[in-house]
């Protein structure tokens, strides 16, 4: 990951190998309603969504264009953002130049940014990219819906929690300089026994050899599904069965940056491509007994596609299953809410993925519509508290703009300034005949 892509992380508004991914929220609809679309979806993107809507289309054919954005901050964008503007490496290097040349600025820098280090041990932030070209044309829906998942996590090695730097005084011989949490320095003169001490605890060598680092992980797919949908009149409403193969084109990298933003690396990146199949299926039912009522069930990646990794090792995309419902109060009114079955595993450690959300779009003209709701991870581990999420779209149906949007109930610092540790923002062009 490039330097713009940490800096992204850390500052907007200023993962072990993946097993599964969560499931994605997909449509100016979702990302406004609390990610709800398993039964309340529509058009286009009900490919993505639940291919069993297709059957449910209000018109012949649909196209959509959308694309967005969401960063989520585990604990690290403080952190990283401190080092950086500490300077915490540059300070080591410099003491590091002349160890009997510094200033006590010197080393109140570098017992600062110890403790910042050690504190952030499985810390992380997460970048992610998604956009579709999506269509609609009967029961049948075609597109190509892509995602990426960028995820930078602290490994910080415990065993080296010393500050101990090595370099050499100004006669030219080899020192180390030990400090200690008072900000007491002793230099001692170089020797097995002290090289030994140095390669064993010192904090200064696990970030000069990568045994501390930010261990950086992405995932880009990109799906081109084919689905259908069919409509089933039973005596006690009708059942919309759908499915959807698909084609996925994955792009995975690794790679070790050191702990500040500078965007430089242990390593070259490593980068491996692969493709393969999936498939998704959903149903929905719509019972005759209660009118615009509409209950619904998908299943994502059934068959566990796998992606390469260049260490050899691959990435399983394990299957995903959401329920959801949906009623209309009035021709205007809708409400609709999901819920995540499955607890999906993601990049960062101890967090897995269970969202339940819903929301209401309101819609008293046809040019106009107006969404909002609520939703949340239920994982224990979940630290971004309660999301609230909002969208409006206006325009003809021949050629309407969506825009949508979440953002956390939790918030964090970063240089000074109060951000959510989670944001999400969405823009989606859609035509209707």
């Amino acid at each position: 990951m490039k330097k713009k892509l940490i800096l992204l992380g850390v500052t907007i508004l200023s993962t072990t190998i993946l097993s599964a991914m969560q499931f994605e929220t997909l449509g100016y609809k979702s990302v406004a309603m609390g990610g709800a679309a398993v039964a309340s979806s529509s058009g286009s993107l009900t490919t993505y969504n639940n291919p069993a809507l297709l059957a449910k289309k209000k018109y012949d054919v649909e196209v959509s264009l959308g694309t967005g954005v969401s960063y989520e901050d585990f604990g690290a964008s403080a952190s990283i953002k401190a080092l950086s503007d500490d300077e915490f490496l540059n300070t080591i290097n410099k003491v590091a130049g002349d160890l009997t040349n510094h200033v006590q600025s010197d080393i109140n820098t570098i017992i600062k940014g110890k403790n910042i280090v050690l504190d952030m041990n499985g810390d992380a932030v997460s970048v992610n990219l998604h956009g579709c070209i999506a269509t609609q044309v009967s029961d049948f829906g075609f597109g190509v819906f892509g995602s990426s998942e960028t995820v930078g996590s602290a490994v910080i090695d415990q065993n080296h929690n010393l500050l101990m730097i090595e370099g050499i005084s100004q006669s030219g011989y080899g020192y180390y300089l030990t400090i200690d949490n008072n900000g007491t320095a002793t230099i001692s003169i170089k020797s097995a026994t002290v090289q030994q001490q140095y390669q064993a605890q010192s904090l200064e060598y696990a970030l000069k050899h990568g045994l501390t680092y930010i261990d950086v992980i992405s995932i880009a797919i990109t799906e081109v599904p084919i689905a259908y949908g069919y409509k089933i009149e039973l005596p006690g409403g009708n059942l919309l069965v759908g499915g959807a193969l698909k084609y996925m084109y994955g792009y995975t990298y690794a790679e070790k940056h050191k702990i500040d933003n500078s965007g430089n690396t242990y390593a070259e990146k490593k980068n491996k491509t692969s493709s393969t199949f999936g498939v998704d299926v959903g149903m929905a039912f719509e019972p005759s007994f209660v009118k615009d009522l509409t209950i619904a069930m998908v299943a994502k990646d059934l068959n566990s596609p796998e992606f390469n990794v260049a260490d050899g090792t691959k990435i399983k995309v394990e299957p995903m299953y959401r329920v959801g419902a949906a009623y209309n109060i009035f021709d205007s009114l809708e409400i609709a809410a999901d819920y995540d079955l499955s607890a999906n595993k993601i990049f960062v450690k101890n967090v897995k993925s269970q969202m339940l959300g819903g929301g209401v779009n309101w819609h008293p003209s046809s040019w106009f519509a107006l969404r909002g709701g609520l939703m949340q991870n239920m994982d224990d581990n979940d630290q971004v508290g309660l999301i609230y999420t909002a969208g409006l779209g206006f325009g003809i149906k021949w050629f309407q703009l969506d825009l949508s949007g979440q953002y956390s109930s939790k918030s964090t610092t970063v240089n000074g300034k109060t951000v959510p540790e989670y944001a999400k923002a969405n823009i989606a062009l859609i035509s209707r005949w």
